[in-house]
């Protein structure tokens, strides 16, 4: 009886395991929302990071779309050290603090669809990534949310992003694992086809 108990166990704790090991496999997610139908207009890539991993991601996207990128700066940039950033991050976003930033893109009104990149900071949409989308008026415009992260996926920044942008349409999103950006290539590809942005 205990033998088998314990077998039991044994088998139970492998099959979580090689779960576990299934879902890392995967590179990136695509979250549901809205498709383009028609034609995407002039588009822009807009994006902040960190790290450099959403930089990676935003490039594969603008290799593959060909159209206007733009990286968000914040006037007074963050700390190098990532023990500084977590230590900063959750302050900025109880508060809802939104930096001031150095990025200024005068020709919004050009831009029928935003390719929008930040990484995940407590769950949500970074602050100076908020503070751009809440300048602009982007009412009417479609908004393709992408993200890096290290195990949330999109967590609330697909929300972050409707509450700032109430009356633009969202499309599917992208979560790609931060560690895997330089090889998400395929994925974004992917999800780029799903939402209609290229064929």
């Amino acid at each position: 009886m205990n033998m088998n108990v314990k077998g039991l166990l044994t088998m139970i704790v492998m099959l979580l395991f090689s779960l576990v090991s299934c879902s890392s496999e995967e590179s990136a997610t695509v979250g549901s929302g809205d498709t383009i139908s028609e034609d995407a207009g002039k588009i822009l890539i807009v994006y902040f990071s960190w790290g450099g991993n959403t930089r990676m991601v935003a490039n594969h996207i603008h290799d593959l779309v060909g159209c206007d990128i733009v990286e968000v700066e914040t006037v007074i940039p963050y700390p190098d050290s990532y023990e500084e950033v977590i230590q900063i991050a959750p302050g900025e976003l109880e508060s809802d603090y939104r930096p001031e930033l150095k990025t200024k893109v005068e020709n919004m009104d050009e831009y029928d669809t935003l390719i929008v990149g930040t990484p995940i900071w407590g769950g949500h949409l970074t602050p100076a990534m908020k503070s751009f989308l809440a300048g602009y008026d982007l009412s009417g415009k479609y908004i393709a949310p992408f993200c890096t992260h290290g195990g949330s996926g999109t967590a609330q920044s697909v929300s972050d992003i409707r509450s700032v942008c109430p009356n633009s349409t969202l499309l599917g999103s992208l979560a790609v694992y931060g560690n895997r950006a330089e090889n998400s290539r395929e994925e974004v590809e992917k999800w780029l086809k799903q939402i209609g942005i290229i064929e």
